[in-house]
Parts: C-alpha cells; structure tokens; sequence
C-alpha cells in the first residue's frame, strides 16, 4: 500500500489549489478525482473580477473571457454599468482544475484520475482510504497522514453518515454551454449578465456568461429548503434557461455544447466541521460558496491556502493547529456570509417584482460600478451603505424644507 503525506478527494478548485501548495512545500501529495477528464462536470460558471488571477497567480490559458460591463435584467427594466476597461473575467473551469493538477505534479505530486472515493478507516497512524477505479471496477487502497475532504458540498470524506451533518439549506441550478452565431455573441461578448424577478427567475437568479469566441454559458439557479423538491427544482431550472436563450437571447439556430449542473449544500453561519478523525476540510465542504451570490472558486482557494498553512504545520511538527483554521476562517467570513444570508432569503424568496425593481433602480442611479462589485463580489457593502444613507439624509432634509428632491 502506497503512503502519502496528504490525500486529498476531490480535484476542485479547493482540492487542486491545496495539492498544488502542499506539493510546493515538498511533501508527498496524491490528488484525485473521481473523472477521467476534469472537462467533464464542467459545472462553475466562473465568474469574478480580476483580482483572483493575481491572487492567485492563474495564467492567461483558464480564462474562457474578459468582462467590462455588469448588466441586472429584471421582469420590466435592464439596469446596466458600464466600463471601458476589463472588470473580470469567466475562468473556463475546466482548464483551471487542469492547470492546478499540473501544478502539483511538476510540484513532486501524483494525481489519480477516474477514481471514485469509498471509505476511510481512521488508525492511530494515520488514515486508509479505499477508492474504485471507473474503468475496471477495482478497490485500491492508499494511506496518509491526513486526508483532505474536497469533495464539495456531498461532504463525502468528512461525514460517514448524513445524520451527522449540520442543518443544511439546499441550492441548485442548470447550465447549457452553447455556440451561437457571430452576432449574436458580439451583442453579449463583454456583458455579465444577471436576471431577477419573476419573469426570468424563481427563488434565485439567471445568468448569461461570455466564453471563448462563439460560446455562452446560460444558466439558472434556485434556493429551496427540502431535498424532495430537488426533482422540480431541476425541471424550474431547465426551463427558465431555455426561455432566456429563446426569448432573451432570441437565439433559434444555436449548438448545445454541454448541459451540467449541480446541487449546493450550505451550513447557515457555517457551522461545518473543519477537522475530524485525521480530515481536514477545504472548498464547499466548509461552505465557502457565498449564499447571496453564489461565487465560491475564490473562496474555496482561499480556504485552501488557509488550510495549507496548518497542514504544513501538521506534517512538519506534529502540532493540530485546526481549531485556528476553523476559527480564523469564520473571523474573515462568519459576519459577511451572514449578512448575505439575510440579503439573499429577502431578494430571492420575499421580494416582488416591483420591490426588485426599485431596488435595482435605486442601485443604478446612486451606486458607481466598483461599489457595486464591491458589494457582489467581495460582499463589501460598507461604502454601499453610506451611499443609501446620504440619498436618504438628503431626501429627508429637502422634506422638511419644504422643497421636492
């Protein structure tokens, strides 16, 4: 039986980027994933600003698009800040899970690609973990000193047992990959685009995402709190994203690439367990996903490096420092995601058209385009805030003279 340092299940952003830092730090990592191709489940739509590329140090190769504009859709009216400079991009997901693999290996680290995780025993010395190859139906066993659950949010290596788990709030969506003509790609090439409100959405939000020339990602995605509703969810999903090809995009004759989708499990207030029994948790098996919206790649790699840090610590000294993991994490984390908690149960489950739209328009005729990216995403609404509270302020002070604001 081959040993190892650190195992890690899962070849997410959080798995990879972990087996890429460990791998640096020259101990002994085995990476895997359960699919032979990390270009299959091409589920993330992958899209943020440009810090993380700096962040961390991504190269050109994974990125599908650059995006300057931001564009809200809602039932009625299009709200749209616009930029002459790139504000973010669209990583292509699958090329980053690939990118950070190869990362690992020219690091010293071994990936097992087409391995499906099945169970671990925990030993005084460290931790068994058994897996099935997808090809010949074999059990094969490594062990480690650690194991790192990236298996998102199944949370498969962390939790033997479902009934262990905190309570959970459930989220899924939907996304064609599609190939359009070139002028219609041109119209949206530069665009982020997200749609709220009853026409376009339901408990959630669509999106349209440039890729590569030619390319869309369109998709929808929904809150909802039991797992029986997961069935209706998926058809709502489906059918809300053919409706904005057919009818916003007004694309007729489009190639459907890829259709892939998910389910997203998130702890309220992030009440995870971080380490246990020799595992260490990373990505979305920690909800790192924020759940107003939905952007967790970021996240899940910040976990990483986090966790890294007291992995390394571990390996090299023997000392468990992941209580500090767990408590520094929430301290960066806890009060933003919990805000967003608020935000997105009022926005997604409460709000009626008319309350979104005046939101919206609000929004468009007081906030600058970087306070808005700093609010949705990097949850920063302190700036937003005072921008709210000083239109009201003036609204008052013109009332009372008597003048019309």
């Amino acid at each position: 039986m081959e040993s190892f340092d650190v195992i890690i299940v899962g070849g997410g952003p959080a798995g990879g980027q972990t087996a890429r830092q460990l791998s640096k730090l020259g101990h002994k990592v085995l990476l895997t994933e359960r699919y032979k191709s990390f270009e299959d489940n091409n589920f993330s739509s992958a899209g943020m600003t440009m810090v993380p590329l700096e962040e961390f140090q991504l190269p050109e190769s994974v990125v599908g698009a650059y995006w300057k504009n931001l564009v809200i859709q809602c039932t009625k009216d299009e709200y749209k800040w616009e930029s002459n400079e790139k504000k973010g991009v669209v990583l292509d997901f699958g090329r980053l899970r690939q990118f950070l693999a190869d990362e690992s290996i020219s690091n010293g680290g071994q990936v097992l690609m087409g391995h499906r995780y099945v169970k671990k025993e925990v030993l005084d010395d460290g931790v068994i973990v058994d897996f099935v190859d997808a090809s010949t139906k074999d059990t094969v066993q490594y062990k480690a000193k650690l194991v790192v659950d990236a298996t998102g949010p199944v949370r498969k290596v962390m939790y033997d047992n479902k009934d262990d788990q905190p309570y959970m709030v459930l989220g899924s969506g939907i996304e064609y990959l599609i190939k359009v003509d070139q002028k219609t790609y041109d119209k949206y090439k530069d665009d982020l685009i997200f749609f709220l409100g009853h026409k376009w959405a339901l408990k959630g939000y669509s999106w349209i995402f440039p890729m590569e020339n030619r390319i869309l990602k369109v998709g929808a995605g929904k809150v909802h709190i039991e797992a029986k509703d997961q069935d209706a969810t998926n058809k709502t999903t489906k059918k809300l994203t053919e409706m904005v090809i057919k009818d916003y995009i007004k694309a007729e004759n489009y190639e459907l690439l890829d259709v892939h989708g998910g389910t997203l499990r998130y702890s309220p207030s992030i009440k995870d367990t971080f380490f246990q029994d020799n595992v260490v948790a990373v990505g979305d098996a920690v909800s790192t996903v924020n759940p107003l919206g939905g952007e967790g790649i970021r996240y899940a790699m910040q976990s990483a490096d986090l966790a890294s840090k007291h992995i390394d610590e571990y390996l090299k000294t023997g000392k468990n420092t992941f209580d500090k993991y767990r408590k520094t994490w929430r301290k960066r984390n806890l009060l933003k995601w919990q805000i967003c908690e608020v935000s997105s149960k009022r926005v997604y489950t409460k709000y009626t058209d008319e309350q979104i739209e005046n939101r919206m328009k609000f929004y468009h005729q007081n906030a600058s385009f970087d306070e808005i990216i700093n609010a949705l995403f990097y949850f920063r609404f302190n700036n937003l805030l005072k921008r709210i509270f000083q239109v009201y302020k003036t609204k008052v002070e013109y009332m009372l003279s008597g003048k019309k604001f």
